[in-house]
């Protein structure tokens, strides 16, 4: 009883050692120990970023049908962008990971400072254009006259603000390279919590507070987002991590500048390749009506919150190879990521237990339809299969980004994607009758190429050798 009970508190303090962010060590001691310092603030960056999708789902329905697919329209544009401040979080991961593991906080300072600059010239072009063109943008993502004049205000607020989100989506980046996870954690929360309790506020109304309706959903979201900054900006300035941010730092350095924009330029193409290739998938279900299409978008919503804590994992994994790298312990790195690859790996397949027993309840919550439950619960245990593999895909993918092979990846993902699973599901869905199973079938298979891609070349080897 008293072996569990002190247990339980070197569990607990382990706990709050990785979301307090008291420990920097990564390259030395334990690998399991370094994992969870760093895996546990990603996983609940992550954890709360579904629950805030979640909450402001919800408070959004109750303005009506028109609310939701004009807040829905003009996310899926600003979506697009974050395809830039990824990139940028990838690089600044990247060659932040690397600097302090050779100890040069110098350059890893200096390299924040080129990542900075970059973000804020990005945020600032991106909202400048789709400020000033926001309702023909509106209009051409397909909404009628009658909502974009409902929602133009809206959508003028969101599209000023998503420069806020580059530039904080850019400085996380920083953070975790930094080996700061918790720092990258605590912003996300502070942002997120403050939209939640905004959000009913200036929509609704209260006190002295006048309701704003729609127009209220992009002043708490604008404003959590700055605070958000605002945070990161405070600790960045006042030196209270090993980055240093000063004119020095922020001044043009072009052979680093040069290499940020490369690697981010990866990083873009591996976002932009999944959110390009979800339209086409998106056009090949609805083939089968909207009740198949209604399946699938629900099972994959469901099915990526609950594998949200593996991507957390394989973040981790990502910023144990890049600082082991720097530190010139290769070796470690690899046994870091074959290690958190296992981790995830046992993780996942205790997921796809547990589906076999709660999907169709699950699936039932989100709808009662016959048809559309059946294509949901079809999919999520096809998919189930390939989370054997899905752990260490996630985990490699990140190393390999983590050790400078960005490009790498992105080929992958252009298989994965385009080569494989979108005229797969052609195939097998629509040319050969197989219908939805068909589709899900070659998603599978996509799944696993693409783990048996990343395991091949994270084996070889050559990884390690990459200077960035």
């Amino acid at each position: 009883m008293k072996a569990a009970a002190l247990r339980l508190q070197s569990y607990t303090d382990l706990f709050l050692t990785a979301v307090l962010g008291r420990e920097k060590k990564f390259t030395s001691g334990s690998i399991n120990r370094a994992i969870v310092l760093l895996a546990v603030p990603m996983v609940l960056e992550l954890v709360m970023e579904s629950v805030f999708v979640c909450a402001s789902l919800f408070f959004v329905s109750k303005l009506g049908a028109a609310a939701v697919s004009i807040v829905g329209s003009t996310e899926s544009v600003i979506s697009f962008s974050y395809s830039v401040s990824i990139g940028l979080s990838i690089a600044a991961s990247t060659l932040i990971a690397r600097r302090v593991g050779e100890q040069n906080f110098k350059e890893a300072s200096v390299t924040a400072g080129q990542v900075i600059n970059i973000s804020v010239i990005c945020g600032v072009v991106i909202s400048l254009i789709c400020f000033i063109w926001s309702d023909e943008i509106l209009s051409l993502v397909g909404l009628s006259p009658e909502m974009i004049k409902q929602g133009s205000l809206y959508a003028k607020v969101m599209f000023a603000s998503c420069g806020f989100i580059i530039i904080r989506i850019a400085l996380n980046g920083i953070f975790r390279g930094a080996g700061y996870a918790s720092m990258a954690m605590r912003t996300l929360w502070l942002s997120n919590i403050l939209n939640i309790l905004l959000c009913p506020l200036l929509i609704f109304g209260w006190g002295p507070v006048p309701a704003y309706g729609l127009l209220g959903v992009g002043i708490a979201t604008a404003a959590a987002r700055f605070i958000g900054l605002s945070y990161q900006a405070f600790h960045l300035i006042k030196g209270t991590t090993i980055i240093q941010i000063g004119k020095q730092q922020l001044a043009l350095h072009r052979e680093i500048f040069n290499k940020v924009l490369r690697l981010a330029f990866g990083g873009m193409l591996q976002y932009l390749i999944p959110a390009s290739s979800w339209l086409f998938m998106i056009k090949i279900v609805s083939h089968f009506g909207g009740n198949a299409l209604a399946g699938y978008i629900i099972a994959q919503r469901v099915a990526s919150i609950a594998t949200t804590p593996a991507w957390g994992i394989g973040n981790a994994a990502g910023i144990l190879t890049g600082q082991n790298l720097g530190a010139q312990k290769p070796d470690r790195a690899e046994k870091s990521v074959w290690r958190a690859g296992m981790i995830n790996m046992c993780f996942l397949i205790s997921v796809a237990i547990v589906w076999i027993f709660i999907a169709d309840p699950v699936v039932r919550i989100f709808s009662d339809v016959p048809e559309v439950v059946d294509n949901s619960t079809t999919y999520i245990h096809i998919i189930s299969i390939a989370y054997v593999l899905l752990g260490y895909t996630m985990v490699i993918s990140r190393a390999l980004n983590a050790a400078g092979k960005v490009m790498i990846v992105t080929m992958l993902y252009i298989l994965m994607f385009y080569v494989i699973q979108i005229p797969l599901s052609y195939v097998f869905g629509v040319a050969l009758g197989f219908g939805p199973k068909g589709i899900f079938a070659a998603i599978l298979i996509s799944e696993l190429v693409l783990a048996f891609g990343c395991i091949a070349i994270f084996r070889t080897g050559k990884w390690k050798l990459t200077k960035v």
